[in-house]
């Protein structure tokens, strides 16, 4: 073999491996990675999740899974979502794009989720501390977890960020706001019993006290 040629072989190897690294880094930047997994018991992150983001009122939570075992007493199992996401338009092509159809004396199905979505909601559901607002969404609805309600966000939307379909018909807009879901803070502290809540204004996510107030959407059904 002549020199030049293995001189060109040891550049391309040495080339490739410090690229690995960078591409690893970028991949963890930007987040790819993080769609296999899911936060596990005591607040660890597991590979390879799978499973639904399921609730409260659904089917039976399979706790022979390591992802799906709480991690304090009272606690609710974690695991995530296995639908596609919806996706707002932002320019360019789509492959979910967000679209609801009306199921009358109900509110709104998710295309692409399947989720129906409780509208208009009860008079007095824009404020309610967490137990009030379990009794709200009383079977056959109930709370929706944090990834749920992600989906109806529309970062796309100027001023209010909820999917502009919640706004009609006239007189029954959607509540702005924070709006609770089931989705435990993790590690979760008996003491704070905090649960995830999405802002509807603004598009972001926080943490709120079961004591304290937010506004409510009842979630059913779901596909997987």
């Amino acid at each position: 073999m002549a020199p030049s040629s293995s001189r060109r072989r040891v550049l391309f190897a040495l080339a490739g491996a410090s690229l690995l690294p960078l591409a690893v880094a970028c991949n963890g930047i930007i987040g790819l990675s993080d769609y296999t997994r899911a936060e596990c018991s005591g607040g660890e992150v597991c590979d390879d999740a799978g499973g639904v983001d399921t609730g409260p009122g659904d089917a039976p939570f399979d706790t022979d899974r390591p992802d799906a075992k709480p991690d304090a007493a009272g606690t609710l199992p974690v695991s995530w979502a296995a639908w596609p996401m919806p996706n707002y338009d932002a320019g360019g092509a789509l492959d979910n794009p967000m679209g609801y159809d009306v199921i009358t004396n109900q509110g709104f199905q998710d295309r692409v989720t399947k989720l129906v979505w409780r509208h208009p909601m009860p008079e007095g559901a824009e404020s309610l501390p967490y137990e009030s607002a379990l009794k709200v969404c009383e079977s056959p609805w109930r709370l929706p977890s944090r990834i749920e309600l992600v989906t109806l966000l529309d970062l796309s939307a100027s001023g209010a960020k909820a999917n502009a379909v919640f706004k009609t018909p006239p007189g029954q807009a959607i509540q702005q706001g924070v709006h609770w879901t089931f989705s435990e803070v993790r590690p979760f502290d008996v003491e704070k019993r905090e649960h995830w809540v999405v802002d509807f204004d603004r598009g972001g996510l926080a943490k709120r006290a079961e004591s304290q107030r937010a506004a409510v959407r009842c979630v059913r059904g779901g596909g997987s």
